[in-house]
């Protein structure tokens, strides 16, 4: 991290005053850009804590975290080696038009789930919200864990910021989600310090709670879709400066967002909020009594529940950017119109699933998880890595060709992924750890944990 910061400074010094300045906006862009999209996750992970215990949970954060900020820094070193700024130029770049195929349904499963996720959880916080506030609230508008409000959310708030063309847009929409989350935080940490952490007390919330692998591989897959942030830095890194510099901007602010601000809150949020209510913590927090019910919670649940519908857009924004690479553009000349169709159409997609499903959205986030997390955060990553490292990949194979066949024009430069290393038994031995046994470790945890919750839930 300091190598990049120092990095960032030196470009700083030497660039105009003004690409200087730009430079660190889009640095702040993406801390809060990327914040906002993460911590919407923010209401599972204390019902994660409570099924594995305080070290096992503490452990699992700091594991899953540790593995997306790596495989994130993997795929920002894919790009800047192929020069291809985007998931799905990656993919074909990497292993062909079949493995950005693969690559293309991936991302969209998994962010079509975490939108339906994340809309189920906006009726479910509203509807809590609505009878604190108003124990007489007609039935027709909390109904169904909030399907009114669902439609409502959706047509007045998100759909309406799903118009927006570039992120760096949202990014005042992203402070005031920061303001709202940390407030949540203040809740969960003050309240379960007032009544001396209840269920750690009474030996309900057990420094070890471990049950059954079927619950660790839940929470794996609970964290897995909290922490990772894949899919929405390929896009971004369209809008940084171009070249190193854009990249390590990237890496950098990735770093923080994940191993920092990410972690923190959930820490605080999880720990607490399961040292509150034990076994009965919800898969939504805001299920749970907070502020002793009444109108304080309320406000609280409809804060929350705007800041959900806030977050949304950053989840469409990449799901649009794949899905619009599968319309030919003879088709939509109108770049607005195209914007316009597709974005409604993944909207009214996710809202029917979680209307015809309400009060689920912690099994959708589980599952979610354990088959979108795990291809995109894990498999892809490391798979591009291997076939990189080992000059296997397509691009490569295809530059040596071109060059092999006219050696004398050296027309396409041959890409060189792996790191030079140091002479010497040790740096084998480091290169081999770092470039092959991590990768793979990271890609068979992965796999295990996502097939062992699929086959538990």
């Amino acid at each position: 991290m300091w190598r990049d910061f120092a990095y960032v400074a030196k470009c700083a010094r030497t660039s105009s005053s003004k690409i200087a300045v730009q430079g660190w906006r889009w640095r702040r862009l993406m801390e809060f850009g990327a914040w906002v999209y993460r911590c919407r996750a923010v209401l599972p992970v204390a019902w994660a804590f409570s099924i594995t215990g305080i070290t096992a949970g503490f452990l699992i954060m700091v594991v899953v975290a540790s593995a997306n900020a790596y495989t994130c820094d993997l795929l920002l070193r894919q790009a800047f080696a192929t020069g291809c700024m985007d998931f799905e130029t990656l993919g074909l770049a990497v292993g062909g038009r079949a493995w950005r195929l693969t690559t293309e349904i991936s991302i969209v499963v998994l962010l079509l789930g975490t939108i339906t996720g994340s809309i189920a959880q906006v009726g479910e916080a509203g509807a809590i919200g609505l009878t604190s506030i108003w124990p007489n609230t007609p039935g027709a508008l909390i109904n169904g864990s909030g399907r009114l409000l669902m439609v409502l959310a959706t047509a007045v708030v998100i759909w309406p910021l799903c118009l927006v063309s570039r992120l760096r847009q949202l990014e005042y929409a992203g402070m005031v989600g920061t303001v709202i989350v940390l407030w949540l935080v203040g809740v969960t940490v003050v309240e379960a310090s007032i009544n001396d952490l209840p269920a750690v007390r009474d030996g309900e919330f057990a420094a070890v709670g471990l049950s059954s692998i079927g619950l660790v591989s839940q929470a794996v897959s609970v964290f897995g879709f909290a922490f990772y942030i894949q899919p929405v830095i390929m896009p971004l890194l369209e809008e940084m400066p171009a070249g190193q510099l854009g990249v390590k901007l990237t890496s950098y602010s990735t770093r923080v967002v994940v191993l920092v601000n990410s972690f923190v809150i959930y820490g605080l949020t999880g720990f607490f909020g399961a040292a509150m209510y034990g076994t009965s913590t919800e898969s939504n927090i805001l299920v749970n009594q907070w502020l002793g019910g009444g109108v304080a919670q309320g406000i609280l649940n409809l804060s929350m529940t705007f800041y959900l519908a806030m977050a949304l857009p950053m989840l469409e924004f990449p799901t649009r950017h794949t899905i619009d690479g599968w319309i030919p553009e003879r088709w939509a000349t109108n770049k607005r119109l195209r914007h316009l169709v597709v974005m409604t159409t993944i909207v009214v997609f996710c809202l029917v699933i979680a209307v015809a499903w309400p009060a689920s959205s912690g099994y959708i986030l589980v599952v979610t998880g354990a088959t979108g997390v795990c291809m995109v955060s894990y498999i892809i990553p490391v798979v591009n890595h291997l076939l990189l490292y080992y000059s296997r990949s397509k691009i490569q194979k295809l530059r040596k060709m071109e060059n092999e066949r006219d050696p004398e024009s050296k027309q396409f430069q041959l890409i060189v992924y792996r790191k030079e290393r140091k002479p010497g038994t040790i740096w084998y031995i480091v290169e081999v750890l770092r470039e092959i046994f991590l990768p793979v470790l990271v890609l068979a945890v992965g796999i295990f944990c996502s097939v062992a919750s699929l086959t538990t839930l």
